[in-house]
């Protein structure tokens, strides 16, 4: 099993950050297993907390969840 990231997407929404990952999911031959689009939403905690401390929580939780469908 091979994961290749994609294309990656990041979007402010007011008070929320949304990163969108395509990966592709490779079989050991090359072959296409298939290809998700993983997300992920982070609110900020409070009015002054920066956008940039959300987004780099956001990008923690982005490669968290990276590594779990790689373990799969």
């Amino acid at each position: 099993m091979r994961v290749v990231k994609g294309l990656r997407v990041v979007v402010r929404s007011g008070d929320e950050i949304i990163i969108r990952q395509r990966i592709k999911i490779l079989d050991d031959e090359g072959n296409l297993v298939k290809a998700p689009a993983i997300e992920v939403r982070e609110k900020k905690r409070h009015d002054k907390e920066p956008l940039e401390d959300v987004k780099k929580r956001a990008e923690k939780r982005l490669e968290e969840k990276l590594r779990e469908v790689m373990r799969e």
